[in-house]
């Protein structure tokens, strides 16, 4: 997984495009044509294209030669083994996100978990993602590890304008959000072995 060098001049535009795909204003597939870029971010040329290219190494977009760049529109199998990914990382984190945990976190986590809980009943496809995704990332913050959080973000951030199968449902979202406190329960009670194998089917539901 590459990381991601965007010129300091050109930081702000990177954020606030990449914002705006992660918070759902571009669709998956849509096309991000430079001249509107330009103009919507107040931005120049050279400042969109360098954005554009750090958002195409962090698989948030995609080159089409000759055509220019699109959101990613990821396949079912691709998105498949992106959370078979996250499920490997994840368990691998389980043990020191229950040794690094303390009352803060475990807060934070908390207040996640019940804004993700509310958006169950009437918040939008984006709202649900961007809160699950805000939940989630607080999580894989008490993992320790800098490298591993920062490739676990990355790959939720690939995913994040996919389709999640559990979210077509009321119960589907229902039972999320039911793990979502789950977790933070067992993160408590210190249980690796057990929060392990929530987070491993946790993921495997989206």
């Amino acid at each position: 997984m590459q990381e991601t060098h965007t010129r300091p001049k050109s930081k702000p535009v990177f954020d606030r495009i990449r914002a705006d795909i992660l918070g759902g204003h571009y669709h998956a597939g849509q096309w991000l044509k430079q001249a509107e870029l330009e103009a919507n971010y107040s931005a120049t040329r050279s400042d969109v294209r360098a954005s554009l290219s750090s958002l195409h190494e962090q698989g948030l977009v995609e080159y089409v030669k000759n055509r220019g760049f699109r959101v990613y529109d990821r396949s079912p199998q691709e998105l498949e083994e992106i959370n078979e990914l996250l499920a490997i990382l994840e368990v691998a984190a389980a043990p020191s996100m229950v040794k690094n945990v303390d009352a803060r976190a475990l807060q934070d986590l908390e207040d996640a978990a019940e804004k993700f809980d509310k958006l169950v009943n009437g918040g939008s496809h984006v709202e649900l993602r961007l809160a699950n995704y805000e939940y989630h990332r607080r999580l894989n913050d008490l993992c320790g590890s800098k490298l591993i959080a920062t490739h676990i973000r990355s790959l939720r951030e690939r995913s994040i304008i996919g389709p999640f199968n559990r979210y077509t449902t009321f119960d589907g979202l229902r039972a999320s959000s039911a793990e979502h406190f789950e977790i933070i329960a067992l993160l408590r009670a210190r249980n690796a072995e057990k929060l392990a194998a929530l987070l491993k089917a946790h993921v495997s539901h989206f």
